[in-house]
């Protein structure tokens, strides 16, 4: 149903060196236990904002992404919602595996959270 070509799939502001360089590293952060525990937890949490409820400790059974982006589509295919794009802040348009799309996405703002509180303001 969804369709994404070689563009980038994260829909953002930062530069393109950023994003190329989150794209490249982004599944190396998935294997630290801290990332993926607070990614899973937005994953749960954006889609209860949609109205889809995923219970997070039927997400951490899945040991592959692939095996999670599956469990996505079909969770998306059961319950469809339009809004769960904007939450998750996607572009409407055709992706060719939705459910990577969204945990790229929501771990890109894990990403986002976890930097900005490190930084320090003056």
């Amino acid at each position: 149903m969804y369709v994404i070509g070689k563009q980038n799939t994260l829909n953002y502001s930062k530069s393109g060196a950023d994003l190329e360089k989150f794209e490249s590293k982004w599944t190396s952060f998935w294997a630290e236990d801290n990332f993926r525990s607070q990614t899973l937890a937005q994953i749960s949490k954006d889609f209860w904002l949609a109205g889809i409820n995923i219970n997070i400790e039927d997400l951490r059974q899945f040991k592959t992404l692939h095996a999670l982006a599956e469990a996505l589509n079909h969770e998306i295919e059961c319950n469809p919602r339009p809004q769960l794009l904007y939450i998750v802040d996607l572009k409407e348009q055709k992706y060719e595996n939705l459910g990577l799309a969204i945990i790229q996405r929501i771990a890109f703002k894990v990403f986002l959270r976890k930097y900005f509180t490190s930084q320090t303001f003056r």
